[in-house]
């Protein structure tokens, strides 16, 4: 890949910015960018997609981040055109149009909360992109979820007992958002809303379930020690397997005492 010109893109994205007061305009206008700033690739998932696969320019990510950046102000400073962008962006099946559209609705998540969940929860519905699905649980459902946990955390449980994949592999991510915060504490709360995953059968939620668990420790090593000792005390393989993934942070003693568990289950 070329070196990227920072200051051409940072003049070219704060260009856009004026843009902002037309949301129609203006996603047309990012559209273009992103163009400029690529090749033209078509990916398609590496999931099974229920939705046509989107185009893909390849722009890399510095080049989205120093857009981003141009735009935080604008996006602040109209909540309502912000809203009306994000949903012109996201109609556009772009994956960098997408990208943008789950970073702006994140930049206005925590003064727009009922707006932001709204079209969180619309998004999800036909939601099937594993990289856009855990760019919206970590930049829209987590500030969401965290601004009001208690009454909150009900909807992500909700998410993680779905019975579609990719809504549980949201909630799960949702949650390990949360998880890596540094001021994280209810861990308790965390790993109720895991129990209903334990026995995953999709890997890529395992992985999810298993990669959650170990930011978990570092917020309540005791609580997530004993939670895997429980599960670990099962038949089940996809159990097996998550806990055996997810021991990596636990001091010495703790993932000794869990595995050999497993292996007198195995």
């Amino acid at each position: 890949m070329p070196a990227i010109d920072v200051a051409q893109v940072r003049f070219e994205a704060a260009e856009l910015a004026p843009q902002y007061a037309d949301p129609e305009a203006f996603a047309a206008a990012t559209r273009e960018f992103f163009e400029t700033h690529s090749a033209p690739i078509l990916r398609q998932s590496s999931i099974v997609s229920i939705s046509a696969p989107l185009k893909a320019y390849g722009t890399p990510l510095p080049i989205l981040r120093l857009l981003l950046g141009a735009l935080r102000k604008p996006a602040t400073a109209d909540l309502q055109r912000t809203i009306l962008a994000v949903k012109h962006l996201w109609a556009d099946p772009i994956r960098e149009q997408r990208h943008l559209a789950v970073e702006l609705l994140g930049v206005v998540t925590a003064a727009a909360p009922d707006q932001a969940a709204a079209l969180m929860r619309l998004w999800l519905i036909n939601l099937d992109d594993l990289e856009l699905i855990d760019l919206l649980a970590d930049r829209v459902a987590a500030p969401w979820l965290l601004a009001n946990l208690r009454e909150r955390l009900a909807e992500a449980r909700q998410w993680v007992n779905s019975p579609h994949k990719y809504q549980r592999r949201f909630g799960v991510a949702a949650l390990g958002a949360l998880a890596k915060e540094r001021n994280f504490e209810d861990v308790a709360s965390a790993l109720a809303a895991l129990n209903t995953v334990m026995r995953e059968s999709d890997l890529e939620v395992r992985k999810s379930v298993a990669h959650v668990l170990r930011d978990l420790s570092a917020h309540g090593p005791g609580e997530v020690a004993r939670f895997l000792i429980e599960w670990a005390d099962t038949i089940d393989k996809n159990t097996h397997w998550i806990v055996r993934h997810a021991v990596d942070k636990l001091d010495a003693d703790a993932r000794d005492r869990v595995l050999a568990i497993l292996r007198g289950k195995g």
